[in-house]
């Protein structure tokens, strides 16, 4: 036992002494402006700032709704998606290579198909809804509906990852707790909410911990498709690091910002992880 911790304390030490060299930089003032490098130590100056500007929290709560809204709608649709192909009467055949395309897609060509479908003059969205008697959302003005034209786009790429998962999950549940449950007469409602749901927990939590990292950290597809707007309103933590970073050539106030939003992930991380290895009985 003793030794295996070594061994992990070895593999972890690149990673640790990369964060202690970041750690170091957010400490500095570092800057190219005017084309003069500045590199000075500041002491905590960047995380002051960052504690008391109400735009950086205003983006960790953008960051925060982003990823709690695509993580929840990309769990229920995987989930009813594995259930519903794992029934006996429905097969996956040619439709498994449509519903895994999403996944082989890079997100910042993803980013521009969707900024294209949201386009007031030209975009799929807009006139599908004005054909049937709707009236569309005005995607780059309404906070809410810029939001959720986000949400949509991870949704659409992601929702594949979660069926895949989910479907390995489901197959890994014997086939005796189904049995036990019809001659318990359990009909199939009954047994997705008292066998499937409660075997499926450990993998939930997976498939929680693998969405919500990436979600947590999202940038192409904001920069893309909404660039942070209608003003600040889809300005995540990723675009705000960015802008200061390259707008305003802030690099230590753009690391310690990044420093930040990587402990609130890894907070995150270890109360899943502790959440999984409380209930390793399932």
């Amino acid at each position: 036992m003793i030794t295996r911790r070594r061994e992990h304390i070895w593999l972890l030490m690149p990673t640790i002494a990369a964060l202690f060299l970041i750690s170091i930089l957010t400490l500095r003032d570092y800057s190219l402006a005017g084309g003069k490098q500045v590199h000075v130590f500041n002491n905590f100056k960047n995380y002051a700032y960052l504690l008391t500007n109400r735009e950086f929290y205003h983006s960790l709560w953008v960051t925060l709704k982003f990823a709690a809204l695509c993580v929840s709608i990309e769990l229920v649709l995987g989930l009813v998606l594995a259930i519903l192909f794992s029934s006996k009467h429905y097969r996956l055949g040619g439709a498994g290579i449509a519903i895994m395309l999403p996944m082989a897609i890079a997100p910042a060509v993803i980013g521009l198909v969707f900024r294209w479908f949201y386009s007031a003059e030209v975009g799929f969205i807009p006139y599908f809804l004005h054909s049937i008697g709707l009236t569309s959302p005005s995607w780059n003005s309404n906070g809410t509906a810029a939001l959720f034209s986000l949400v949509i786009a991870d949704v659409w790429e992601w929702t594949p990852y979660v069926f895949l998962i989910a479907t390995a999950g489901l197959k890994s549940i014997q086939d005796e707790l189904y049995e036990a449950a019809d001659i318990d007469g359990a009909g199939g409602w009954k047994k997705i909410w008292y066998v499937t749901m409660p075997m499926l927990r450990p993998t939930i939590i997976v498939i929680v911990l693998l969405r919500a990292i990436p979600a947590l950290k999202e940038f192409d597809k904001i920069y893309i498709i909404t660039d942070g707007g209608p003003g600040t309103a889809t300005e995540a933590a990723s675009a705000f690091i960015f802008k200061q970073f390259l707008w305003f050539n802030n690099l230590g106030t753009a690391t310690a910002a990044a420093f930040i939003l990587l402990i609130i992930i890894i907070t995150a991380s270890q109360v899943m992880f502790g959440y999984l290895r409380r209930h390793e009985d399932w």
